[in-house]
């Protein structure tokens, strides 16, 4: 058995070994053994036996009173939400989403019609809308759900996308009805008619907040940091590009953001999924046993006693849940506004394309992620460096380029999107031509000191803007689900 010493600081300033205390002069004497060692004595491709102080344990001033620890359980209630509405949804639509799984994802793959610069086409809107969710999550997110849940937090990301599919095919629908009637407001508009005006504010407040942080400072701190690590270039100049190409293409207004995601999102993640694919192929003798890693790991809840919830305390689940919810966006209500402004008169038809945004995302590009990390472990480094020494350590030291890059323009791509998002949000609290111009360049300011200064801070308040944001449409779409069930077979009865 693999003895590997945990600690957690206490406010006490000691610390807690094996549920026993020791002194914080300890630390100075005491080595802790790696987190991932090579592949044959890694933890990460063996049983794990818990202790019982494995468990989710608050620090002692309370989990009221210490912010990571709050941030952490509303995280993790907002990911149960968020699957829970998910599973409920597909049951009631007699699992219509993921029925049609593949075909929505043949029509994506197909390519569909481009958006012309100035309509937004459907396809165009699903890759500005993917592009939205993929950013740079599904390269160092997945990274740090591995560190954070282990290996069974793959499997809860896959649960998740499976109920995420009917979410966010039900809030893509819902925003197109909405337009036949008048409304392009989107989510603001089926959340003010289902709940009512003040939780379309405080989703449409949440939804400015979030495009500074997880749309924009968190993307371009990543993409900085890739291009430093791969080309040695001052994160500040990588910043200051990031900024001015985002804003010239934004000048061309939603059609030109349409366009441009409709050309990077299949190029670059056609060429992600070939590389990983590689690594993948040179390591097949591998990928067994790490799946069956995943599935062992998601359902160890024998760390878990006394009179807490198994399931919700389990590391895995948590994180899991958690990261699969908000990488694929499915509740959160950032989609909806994209396909607004989609040319399409079928509120079913739109929603097909929000159900292959959650399989490509979450079914395939995590995955393919959390597979290249599972068979190529690299000790000692975590985050976007664990997916580039990996990817560099099975094809070489181009690697580390080709993952920057790719890195870089997912992340353009993604604050490309979350602009149109919070320009939308910020239009229905009531902002005029000034007001828009303003957070314009704001935008453009937030992108350069993204690229410098440390983020996790600003992730932090943005993580929790998030649940401002799902909480408001979850809601309208459990008050709205005969609705998306009208709608669904009035689809089904032209098709036939």
């Amino acid at each position: 058995m693999l003895r590997t010493l945990r600690y957690r600081r206490q406010s006490c300033g000691q610390l807690r070994k094996y549920g026993k205390w020791a002194p914080a002069k300890e630390l100075c004497s005491l080595t802790p053994a790696p987190d991932f060692a090579p592949l044959h004595e890694s933890p990460l491709l063996k049983p794990r036996t818990f202790r019982k102080d494995d468990r989710f344990l608050p620090p002692k001033e309370g989990i009221f009173l210490n912010p990571l620890a709050l941030k952490e359980i509303v995280l993790a209630l907002c990911g149960l939400l968020m699957t829970g509405c998910g599973a409920g949804l597909s049951v009631y639509l007699h699992f219509f989403p993921q029925r049609r799984l593949f075909t929505a994802l043949r029509r994506f793959l197909g390519g569909g019609r481009a958006s012309d610069g100035k309509k937004v086409s459907s396809f165009g809107a699903s890759a500005a809308a993917l592009a939205g969710s993929l950013g740079t999550g599904n390269i160092a997110g997945v990274a740090a759900a591995l560190t954070a849940g282990g290996p069974g937090a793959v499997f809860w990301m896959w649960v998740s996308a499976f109920g995420g599919m009917a979410l966010k095919y039900s809030e893509i629908l819902l925003a197109v009805h909405g337009r036949r009637k008048g409304d392009s407001s989107g989510p603001m508009g089926y959340i003010a008619r289902n709940v009512g005006p003040v939780a379309a504010w405080v989703f449409a407040f949440g939804c400015v907040g979030a495009s500074f942080g997880t749309g924009n400072m968190a993307q371009a701190n990543a993409a900085a940091d890739a291009l430093h690590t791969a080309f040695g270039l001052p994160k500040i100049i990588c910043g200051l590009f990031l900024g001015l190409a985002a804003f010239l293409v934004l000048r061309g207004g939603k059609g030109r953001v349409a366009s441009a995601a409709g050309f990077l999102i299949p190029v670059v993640g056609g060429l992600y999924i070939a590389g990983a694919g590689a690594v993948l192929l040179l390591h097949l003798d591998r990928l067994p046993g790490a799946f069956c890693l995943v599935f062992s790991d998601a359902f160890s809840f024998q760390s878990v006693s006394g009179g807490v919830l198994g399931v919700f305390v389990s590391r895995a689940f948590r994180t899991g849940i958690a990261r699969g919810v908000f990488t694929n966006e499915a509740g959160l209500g950032s989609a909806p506004i994209v396909h607004s402004a989609a040319d399409s008169s079928s509120p079913a038809d739109e929603g097909l394309w929000g159900v292959a945004e959650v399989a490509l995302d979450t079914l395939v590009m995590c995955t393919l992620t959390a597979a290249v990390l599972l068979v190529v472990p690299c000790p000692g480094v975590d985050g976007a460096a664990w997916t580039a020494a990996a990817f560099s350590s099975a094809l070489g030291d181009w690697a580390g380029g080709f993952l920057g890059v790719s890195s870089a323009l997912l992340a353009f791509a993604s604050l490309l999107t979350w602009h149109w998002c919070g320009e939308a949000a910020l239009s229905y609290l009531g902002a005029g031509r000034r007001g828009l111009l303003f957070y314009r360049a704001a935008f453009f300011l937030a992108a350069v000191l993204g690229s410098v200064i440390p983020v996790q801070t600003v992730l932090s308040a943005s993580d929790l803007l998030n649940f401002f944001m799902a909480a408001p449409n979850l809601l309208a779409l459990f008050r709205a689900r005969k609705t998306v069930r009208e709608e669904t077979l009035v689809y089904i009865s032209q098709k036939r």
